[in-house]
């Protein structure tokens, strides 16, 4: 008699907070958008890194944005990157140019893919996943 073993499910991807990212992160737990703006010249970096790509500085702070945005671009995804993600295929994400003026990808909610159009307003919901991270994605506006 032979004995097969279930296969453990997937296990979600998840981030790693760097040392430039945690104060994203954290933000993010606490359901607040928070970025990086370069403490020299003003100007929001994101992603979080090390080093303004404007006037090198590296100095910086966290200041709270605003949550909505318009949409940029979307793919409705078939055949998801990481098998975590097929039982939700397939599932819409979007790229949102943000009203703090950057762009962010994250997955787009509760809109029936013939209601998604360039420009739509969306906002930035956010989904604790564990004790330490929490997602963000997109729901109508």
């Amino acid at each position: 008699m032979s004995t097969s073993a279930i296969p453990a499910a997937p296990e979600r991807p998840l981030p790693t907070p760097t040392r430039e990212s945690q104060p994203y992160w954290d933000g993010m737990r606490e359901h607040k958008f928070q970025l990086q703006h370069c403490a020299s010249c003003g100007k929001v970096r994101h992603y979080p890194r090390p080093v303004c790509p404007h006037c090198f500085s590296m100095e910086s702070r966290w200041e709270e944005a605003p949550l909505g945005g318009k949409i940029h671009t979307w793919t409705v995804c078939h055949h998801p990157f990481n098998f975590f993600f097929k039982q939700a295929a397939p599932h819409v994400v979007a790229l949102v140019d943000m009203d703090a003026g950057v762009r962010v990808n994250a997955p787009l909610r509760g809109i029936a893919e013939t209601d998604i159009r360039i420009g739509r307003r969306v906002k930035l919901g956010f989904e604790p996943v564990t004790k330490e991270v929490t997602l963000p994605f997109f729901v109508a506006e």
